[in-house]
């Protein structure tokens, strides 16, 4: 569907928790954040029939699974096997990666195409500070090799750049991603818990991967992150930049949170609630409405997200 910037709105990201096993410095509080009840989650069967509804609506054909985390939901593999029936051309899921090794054979089984695994530094005891979580990077290695072997793959592993805290591991990143044989990302910070001046730019990003030689921009699709390459190599990675490199006027997604609440950008505050409505006597066609008039106001850019919850609409 188009919005009302001549945007085609094709890609719904849809958060099936609010609930985490890990407490990132960026994103949550240690002691984590108030949980709602789960009779204030969509169900299972909610989820998928609302996820059919907002893909005729606003004939969405990606859908990314996020959360919180959702390999914690309860359900999420009968999630991804409804959602799967509807035929999504796309139907793939960002995990922190601590439970996809057990869970990996049945995500490909339910119809799950491929997934992106977030680490955010490569030595054991910064991943130990910013997760605040007992976790080594043998554990992602882990994951990163059941998805190969369940065949979710293509496999991009997400690492957000932080001052003083990883930006030092970019050059190290890329050369592991290619032993890994996965598509690292590398992501600006966006205001969260932490103080601004973490933040370290695509500009910055760039220069320390330098190290590695040349770095040329491919000419890629428009998406979300730009994509490098390092001259006369099969080196490549890619940068999301919200700041540096907006995208927002090409921007092709909307976020459904566990509540039932339609983001249609990462910035809003509050979301147009459509649990209340799927919950009622209404048909289909009404919350249809909702939806479409949602994605018609699509704002024009995210103005800096300093509201957003990532936890909570899925990032």
């Amino acid at each position: 569907m188009m919005d009302s910037k001549g945007r085609e709105i094709s890609y719904l990201r849809l958060s099936v928790t609010d609930r985490c096993n890990i407490r990132c410095i960026y994103c949550m509080p240690e002691e984590g954040v108030p949980l709602v009840s789960h009779s204030e989650i969509l169900s299972v069967d909610e989820t998928v029939r609302l996820t059919g509804i907002i893909m005729k609506a606003a004939d969405i054909s990606k859908i990314r699974l996020t959360g919180g985390e959702p390999l914690v939901r309860k359900g999420l593999l009968d999630i991804a096997g409804g959602i799967s029936a509807l035929h999504p051309r796309e139907l793939v899921l960002t995990t922190n990666g601590l439970l996809l090794k057990s869970m990996a054979a049945e995500l490909a089984g339910a119809g799950i195409q491929r997934v992106n695994i977030s680490l955010d530094s490569l030595n054991d005891a910064r991943i130990r500070r910013i997760s605040r979580r007992d976790i080594s990077l043998k554990d992602i290695e882990n994951a990163v090799s059941a998805a190969f072997e369940t065949g979710l793959d293509p496999v991009k592993v997400n690492c957000v750049v932080m001052r003083n805290i990883n930006d030092d591991e970019i050059a190290d990143f890329i050369r592991w991603s290619m032993r890994m044989n996965v598509t690292v990302r590398f992501i600006e910070h966006m205001p969260s818990r932490l103080d601004d001046d973490v933040f370290v730019s695509r500009d910055e990003i760039l220069e320390r991967a330098s190290v590695l030689g040349e770095i040329i921009r491919q000419d890629d699709d428009i998406g979300t992150a730009g994509i490098y390459s390092i001259v006369n190599t099969d080196i490549s990675f890619g940068i999301i930049a919200p700041f540096s490199d907006p995208m927002c006027s090409s921007c092709t997604r909307i976020r459904l949170s566990a509540t039932g609440a339609l983001f249609s950008c990462l910035a809003q505050e509050n979301g147009v609630s459509l649990i209340e409505l799927l919950r009622s006597d209404s048909d289909d066609l009404a919350v249809s409405e909702l939806v479409r008039e949602a994605v018609w106001s699509k704002p024009d850019s995210h103005g800096g997200c300093v509201h957003a919850k990532m936890w909570k609409i899925g990032g």
